[in-house]
């Protein structure tokens, strides 16, 4: 009697538990799809950098890392856009043609620029993304008292957009 009760008790919990399992499953929401991303025309793209300084390298970088000597950097998420590794005259636009890895939808470009030590103005990098001759994306990022101007400037592509038209 004892060994039918155990029985009876066992079949009841597991039944119950796998009752309770198949329907917890049948009555989850369907899976999110993925935002599908779909890349940007790339040629289409030219980024224009222009530092209201000259820039340095960085004294004060720890030796030794990878990118310590870069003076200006420019990256799109973990692609490097631009590096320049020696300095650059003030007001001189560096321009990136083409812009690889920009996505129809939200985009982010990091930039940096490192001012020559010692300066205590107030200095500024101006970061423009232009779709041919039509522009997208015009900031400024700005430096205090001579630290490094860097900063993360974000954007939207409207999807379906192509170099040439108006819209």
């Amino acid at each position: 009697m004892r060994f039918a009760l155990v029985a009876f008790i066992w079949l009841g919990l597991v039944g119950g538990f796998a009752l309770y399992s198949h329907e917890r499953q049948r009555r989850q929401p369907a899976p999110v799809a993925e935002a599908v991303s779909h890349a940007a025309p790339e040629e289409a793209y030219t980024l224009e950098l222009t530092p209201s300084f000259a820039t340095a390298s960085d004294p004060f970088a720890l030796q030794g890392e990878p990118g310590v000597s870069a003076t200006l950097v420019a990256r799109l998420g973990e692609r490097e856009l631009f590096r320049s590794d020696r300095p650059l005259a003030a007001g001189v636009t560096v321009a990136v043609h083409p812009v690889p890895g920009l996505v129809a939808g939200a985009n982010e470009i990091y930039v940096r620029a490192v001012p020559p030590h010692g300066e205590v103005l107030d200095h500024a990098l101006r970061v423009r993304l232009l779709q041919g001759g039509r522009v997208v994306l015009d900031e400024t990022l700005w430096g205090e008292k001579g630290a490094s101007v860097s900063g993360a400037v974000p954007f939207t592509l409207t999807p379906g957009q192509e170099a040439g038209h108006g819209h």
